[in-house]
């Protein structure tokens, strides 16, 4: 350390203030590299690289661009190679950094024309190839800046390594071919000779490593003319050797790249290159099946390019066959399970959940379904992995969760390979070296270890799950006999005798919705296995449909979620093996159209939900860090959540319908609901502030948050519920628009476009729809209400209705202490105000008008005893309260508890009250949970209404209304006698 500190001393001493400013921009950013203590010997080395006279002019660059000395510094903390690069070459640093060439994808066309320019600038072979190496140096420098600062995308930063790769392997071939063309005859030119090289494996698909192997196949094809003796096949051998030697033999550069020809035809044992036909030949002839998934990723890249494309054009019927045979598809999961044998678990790339699971998986389909859907055949596996999304063959979350982990683990492997330009792919066995990747790979602080381990084995885990799911656990048998109902060769006569004594009434239709169960859309050749689960489970299926309401209703609800099953034919063997849960699909299916649609719409949820039912209902905290998981990185928010959405709301009806207390289902929907605002607020507020900044007051940031109203407020959502809501923002402040100029915009109003882009952003993605209108003034009123109105607001005589419905305020979302405050203002004033002369009277005629509202429907809330009248007893019974003695959540059966509990109302009341109330909602619950809308009127005709008396688990309509008139004349008796 004193050596350092007296050289910083020299250099200020010798350079004054260059090398002040220079030292002073290196601590500046040394706390965010890799390395913060080789920060300033890097430096050091840099300086000297050139000589003590080169270190003036050097600090004097650094001192006219300081970016250039974070980018320095960046590169030696990620890439000894690329700082090393740039102590040899300093110029090319110099230049990256000058010209911002970090920040530029080239592409493959001005990267040629960059190396055509370097080429034509030397003489002689030799400094050719030499340049080849230098240019390499020079993009690769770019090329790794750009990706350590996040100027450049990882996709764009493999296809501009690929693109590398192929210009130099054309320029390359060019000079290999200029070096053999004194061995042609004098009459070549008749011989019409053509050589392509093929780039298979990550080159060929555009997403090549940072010192990857390059795995070339060779091809030729020459006229032979009977006039000139010429070994032309010999030739073409010399070519490839002498093209494999200028690419990888080391030279005054260093070597550029490992070639590797193992994907050859036979291999190592075969020819370097073959004809055209012979190589066409053997892929139709001989050729196994893991070549066929190799040529997913072939790509002519050097030599005759169209020579390349055509051979590909001719095996596309062999590489995507209309019908694949299964075996060669199980030879994709072979394979992969032979790689992973070998393979060390530290291995990034080949190991138990690392980037070979989900590119097999990827090429997987590819196989199944490239030859009749021409979009899966590019050979990139980003690309192809969304596209599956697309197409519903990989459900999309599961799709976008593996994009996800991809990106992680090819960084991982990038940040190992750049490292040193070695082919790594091992997480180090050393914790000092594995503490150095995880700060490479921006993790930060003293536990940067240990949270880079962590995620790291929660992502290879997560990885295996999925890809497990849809590729190495998917197995299907070969043809086998199956039973004539399944295969659709059974008459009506025939399908009566097994569907007619389980009280299907259309047997015509029952058949053909099982014929429809054994339909596999996604595995072409997994019909088989599909079609014998199926029959496996058929009797246990039919037996439990038999007991529903309305067994063809369900039958084609079942059909209907299945559609939703990634593949089907596991999800027979589950239910084979797991009655329980064959059970609970088939009470779904019969007593929820709501849950149904939300299975048919959203692809992969039933798996999901039946993972998740092993698990307790995910606490809050749990839901909104997989919120803001899920949301990351993507500009479509709402997608994601709405399947978060549906898959929590399926799981906690599952549970319901299987006698979840009622209060823990309203809890956990509204613990949904809290989260998915929570997370869309801060999206909005984040786009709001890009464009104008957050308003500012007297230097301090304005705060907004939202408070929540009735059962929202309560936590004591239904099913299908909107979200009764106020905004409110703290008053003043001052924002100042964005690059758009103008003036400046105040604080009530871009809290107010917050507010406007909230509502929006829930409504389009059919998330929830938000109801301001319970606000200070209703829809008069402001928006946004800040404090100062608020208070100003509530400091006024309000309306008797008004003060009870806000005893159920809470604070959802945005800044927590902004909103505990207006809650408590609010209900101070609600509670504390003195009640009107003829309270009573007036709580009474409130009633009456809802009452009088649903006249003629027998509404479970509004009507005559129906659960208004549990809350307008624990409302008004509540005020002259202090906010402290409410509960919390302010739920009505806990507040009737309460009042009981302190005298105001009789212990004997508060029992009964609260108790009908949690059975009022609960017959309400089941009918939304049927009808998937805010329904609270019972059905009057009698079908629908012995449906509903059996999702309520009552023997009948009878013993249903015997229920109801206790419960409805409970309520009204205590009504006349409290409200008084």
């Amino acid at each position: 350390m004193g050596d350092i500190d007296d050289w910083r001393a020299s250099l200020i001493s010798l350079h004054g203030d260059p090398a002040r400013h220079v030292l002073a921009r290196v601590a500046a950013v040394a706390a965010d590299l890799p390395d913060e203590g080789r920060a300033v010997t890097d430096l050091r080395q840099f300086l000297e690289a050139g000589g003590v006279d080169d270190v003036a002019q050097r600090l004097r660059r650094f001192q006219d661009d300081p970016l250039a000395i974070e980018l320095l510094l960046r590169l030696a903390g990620s890439s000894r190679y690329a700082f090393e690069v740039a102590l040899q070459y300093p110029e090319m640093f110099w230049s990256v950094a000058a010209d911002r060439l970090h920040r530029q994808v080239w592409g493959r066309r001005t990267m040629l024309e960059q190396l055509e320019r370097d080429m034509a600038a030397v003489d002689g072979e030799d400094a050719r190839i030499a340049q080849l190496g230098l240019f390499k140096h020079h993009q690769s420098l770019r090329v790794i800046l750009g990706d350590l600062t996040g100027q450049i995308s990882f996709e764009a930063a493999v296809r501009e390594l690929s693109d590398l790769v192929d210009v130099i392997a054309q320029a390359a071939y060019t000079c290999a071919y200029a070096k053999l063309l004194p061995r042609l005859p004098a009459d070549h030119v008749a011989l019409e000779l053509r050589f392509s090289a093929m780039a298979m494996g990550k080159l060929g698909a555009r997403e090549l490593n940072y010192s990857s192997d390059i795995d070339l196949i060779f091809l030729y094809d020459a006229k032979a003319v009977d006039t000139i003796d010429f070994d032309h096949h010999a030739w073409f051998q010399r070519l490839g050797t002498t093209l494999i030697r200028i690419l990888e033999e080391p030279g005054p550069s260093g070597r550029m790249f490992r070639v590797d020809m193992r994907l050859r035809p036979e291999g190592d044992r075969g020819e370097l290159a073959l004809s055209y036909r012979e190589t066409i030949d053997y892929y139709y002839s001989v050729g196994r099946p893991w070549e066929r998934q190799a040529l997913i990723k072939a790509r002519p890249i050097a030599g005759d390019l169209a020579l390349g494309t055509r051979l590909l054009d001719e095996l596309r019927p062999w590489v995507y066959p209309q019908d694949p045979q299964w075996e060669d598809l199980e030879e994709a999961r072979s394979m992969r399970r032979r790689i992973e044998e070998r393979a060390e678990a530290a291995n990034v790339k080949t190991g138990a959940g690392g980037i070979r699971d989900i590119e097999f998986l990827v090429q997987y389909f590819q196989l199944v379904h490239g030859g009749r859907m021409a979009e899966l055949r590019d050979p990139s596996t980003l690309p192809t992995l969304r596209i599956l999304a697309d197409r519903g063959i990989i459900p999309r979350p599961d799709a976008a969760e593996l994009e996800r982990h991809y990106l992680w683990l090819r960084t991982v492997e990038h940040r190992l390979q750049m490292w040193q330009d070695r082919q790594e792919h091992e997480l180090p066995k050393a914790a000092d070296e594995r503490a150095n990747l995880a700060r490479r790979s921006s993790f930060r602080g003293v536990d940067a270890l240990t949270r880079f381990d962590d995620y790291h084995a929660r992502t290879r885990a997560r990885v295996r799950e999925l890809v497990g799911r849809h590729f190495l656990g998917v197995t299907v048998d070969s043809e086998a006999l199956l039973a004539l109902l399944v295969q659709g060769e059974a008459d009506v006569r025939l399908a009566g005798k097994v569907l007619g004594t389980h009280g299907f009434r259309d047997v015509a239709k029952a058949c053909a919705d099982v014929r429809s169960l054994a339909v596999e859309p996604f595995f072409v050749l997994s019909r088989n296995r599909t079609e014998r689960k199926l029959v496996e489970i058929l009797p246990l299926l039919l037996h439990h449909i038999a007991g529903t309401p309305d067994p063809g209703q369900t039958l084609s609800n079942f059909s209907r979620i299945v559609s939703a099953v990634g593949g089907r034919a596991t999800f027979y063997e589950l239910l084979g093996t797991r009655p329980a849960v064959l059970r609970m699909f088939v009470d779904l299916a019969g007593w929820s159209n709501f849950l149904v649609t939300l299975f048919q719409d959203f692809a992969g949820l039933p798996d999901e939900v039946i993972d998740s039912l092993n698990q307790p209902l995910r606490k809050k905290h749990a839901l909104f860090a997989e919120a803001r998981s899920l949301a990351q990185g993507l500009q479509n928010l709402a997608e994601p959540l709405a399947y978060m959405q549906a898959r929590e709301t399926a799981v906690v009806a599952i549970r319901d319908l299987e006698g979840l207390d009622p209060r823990d289902v309203g809890h956990h929907l509204s613990s949904v609901a809290e989260t998915i605002l929570e997370v869309t607020l801060i999206r909005v507020i984040q786009e709001r502030a890009r464009q104008y900044g957050i308003p500012q007051e007297n230097g301090r940031p304005t705060r907004f948050a939202v408070l929540g109203l009735g059962k929202l407020g309560a936590r004591e959502l239904s099913y299908a519920s909107d979200m009764d809501i106020i905004f409110v923002c703290d008053p003043g402040g001052i924002c100042k628009r964005g690059r758009s100029g103008g003036e400046n915009l105040a604080g009530d109003d871009f809290w107010t476009k917050v507010a406007q882009d909230l509502m929006r952003t829930m409504t389009d993605g059919r998330l929830y729809e938000l109801d301001p209108r319970l606000r200070p003034y209703g829809t008069q009123g402001e928006l946004v209400s800040n404090t100062a109105a608020l208070g100003h607001y509530w400091s006024q005589p309000r309306d008797l209705w008004e003060r009870m419905a806000m005893l159920r305020v809470a604070h959802l979302a945005g800044d927590p202490r902004l909103g505990e405050e207006a809650v408590q203002l609010i209900q101070r004033e609600a509670l504390m105000q003195p009640l009107p002369r003829d309270s009573a009277g007036e709580v009474k005629a409130m009633r009456r008008r809802l009452e009088e509202s649903v006249a003629g429907r027998d509404h479970l809330k509004r009507g005559w005893g129906g659960y208004n009248d549990h809350e307008f007893i624990a409302q008004y019974c509540s005020l002259g309260l202090a906010p402290s003695e409410l509960p919390r959540p302010p739920a009505t059966d806990a507040m009737l508890v309460r009042l009981g509990e302190s005298g105001r109302i009789p212990e004997e009341a508060a029992d009964q009250l609260a108790s009908g109330v949690r059975r009022l909602r609960f017959i309400e619950s089941r009918m939304r949970l049927s009808a998937g809308k805010a329904v609270s009127s019972i059905p009057t005709e009698r079908g629908p209404r012995d449906e509903l008396a059996k999702r309520c688990d009552f023997r009948g309509i009878d013993a249903l209304d015997a229920e109801l008139h206790h419960l409805r004349e409970t309520a009204r008796r205590w009504f006349e006698q409290l409200i008084c």
